[in-house]
């Protein structure tokens, strides 16, 4: 194992994602869904397959598809996933839920066992889409032709995302039990139609 790459990268990544759209990302999700463990599963497979991706043929699939494109359909995601959680909120005031808190815990009749696959599903999905063609997914391209241990890169870089969708899931949850279910509905939906908008103008 070469450790020099690996920590290189590592560095790298963590300090690149911190308060990245893929971590803010990660926060409206536990917001949304409630279920820190899917969402924080959801995102971490969904980043190490894209930085999987980054160090053994990121370039190959830039060639196939333009960094424009992939920014476009990232773009168009977040703006989608905010306009559904605009919806909820809406549909939350309309029916009168009682909404002053974010219940964390798994509800009584479901086995806490039982994985969201919602929650995780639509994590994974949307942040794959998100960080394809991303300045980490590049960056770790970068790495890997720098250092000659491939693997050494990705596990740095996977490693790194991993942190930083943890300390996401963790802000999520802290959110939650301080701000009314509403309310962050509407802050995820204008935070995820705000981030789609500034990656359409190439700003993220």
């Amino acid at each position: 194992m070469d450790w020099s790459a690996l920590f290189s990268t590592l560095g790298l990544i963590f300090v690149a994602e911190l308060g990245d759209k893929t971590q803010l990302a990660v926060v409206t999700q536990t917001c949304k869904y409630r279920r820190p463990w899917p969402v924080f599963l959801g995102a971490s497979l969904a980043l190490t397959a894209v930085t999987l991706l980054g160090a053994l043929g990121g370039r190959v699939l830039g060639e196939f598809i333009p960094p424009d494109v992939l920014r476009t359909i990232a773009a168009l995601a977040f703006i989608v996933m905010g306009a559904f959680i605009a919806r909820e909120a809406i549909r939350a005031k309309q029916e009168g839920e009682g909404l002053a808190e974010c219940a964390l815990a798994e509800p009584q009749n479901v086995p806490s066992a039982q994985i969201n696959w919602q929650a995780f599903g639509a994590t994974a999905g949307l942040l794959f889409v998100a960080e394809l063609g991303d300045k980490t997914q590049l960056a770790v391209l970068s790495m890997a032709t720098k250092y000659a241990s491939p693997w050494a890169v990705f596990a740095g870089g996977a490693i790194a995302l991993t942190l930083v969708t943890a300390i996401g899931v963790v802000g999520g949850q802290g959110l939650c039990r301080l701000i009314p279910e509403r309310l962050l509905l509407w802050i995820s939906a204008v935070a995820f139609v705000a981030m789609g908008i500034l990656m359409l103008l190439g700003v993220l």
